[in-house]
């Protein structure tokens, strides 16, 4: 007898999905080694490696370390991610584990294509095609905190993926508000610094500081929202797993 609350739907996710994401971030990660091969061929050595606010280089280092260095950043994401997913506690039962790998997949894919836009823009300015690598540096971080505010609202709770603070892991209910906010912030940020990149003396500050000033007070916020879930119930949840376990 099925004892689980969980619909058959969402315990049975298609089977197509998960290899048609995973077939796109291997995709992405040979596009990058391939570009990377291109440009250890073609580019001198040394190559530009930092940029200054007006987008002109201001550092030089080895063409290897310069070509291969994201593909091996990608790949060593790629590896960490599922390690710990595989390697972390499960909360939630099945229905919150097949939710999380969706989502993490998707995720994935979308900070591969950032690294891989990243790539290539680095490697035209190093060939000589005038591109201001700053201006596209933050539109790329910008659409990456919209991409991932999207999805934030989608994750469960574990140990491996989200705002994983005392009390997001000590209760399903703090956990889901605090991503479901994050998600909005994120969107929020992104949104802000899409208009920011176009002005290049602004530097990554537009991006960066609200970033961190959402993941300060996404964790303030996660306290708030535990004390009160807490009082709500008249007893203190015990991290990681309560009654209510979903």
């Amino acid at each position: 007898m099925n004892t689980s609350h969980d619909p058959p739907d969402k315990i049975y996710p298609k089977p197509a999905f998960r290899p048609s994401i995973d077939l796109l971030i291997w995709a992405i990660i040979a596009m990058q080694i391939i570009v990377a091969i291109y440009g250890f061929l073609v580019l001198p050595d040394p190559v530009p490696t930092s940029w200054g606010a007006n987008g002109h280089a201001n550092g030089y280092g080895p063409k290897w370390e310069y070509t291969f260095l994201l593909p091996l950043l990608s790949s060593g994401i790629y590896v960490l991610v599922w390690v710990v997913l595989a390697a972390g506690p499960r909360l939630g039962g099945r229905q919150s584990t097949t939710a999380n790998l969706k989502v993490a997949r998707i995720i994935l894919a979308g900070a591969m294509v950032f690294i891989l836009i990243i790539q290539l823009a680095a490697m035209a300015q190093a060939l000589g095609i005038g591109l201001n690598l700053n201006t596209v540096a933050m539109l790329a971080v910008s659409a990456l905190c919209i991409f991932i505010g999207n999805f934030l609202g989608k994750l469960r709770r574990n140990f491996g993926l989200g705002i994983r603070t005392p009390w997001t892991l000590a209760s399903s209910v703090v956990w889901e508000r605090t991503h479901r906010l994050g998600g909005w912030l994120f969107v929020a940020v992104g949104l802000l610094g899409i208009p920011c990149s176009f002005i290049p003396s602004l530097g990554p500050w537009p991006v960066l500081v609200p970033v961190f000033a959402v993941l300060i007070f996404l964790c303030i916020y996660s306290y708030v929202c535990y004390q009160r879930v807490s009082q709500e119930r008249g007893e203190p949840l015990s991290p990681p797993f309560e009654r209510d376990q979903q």
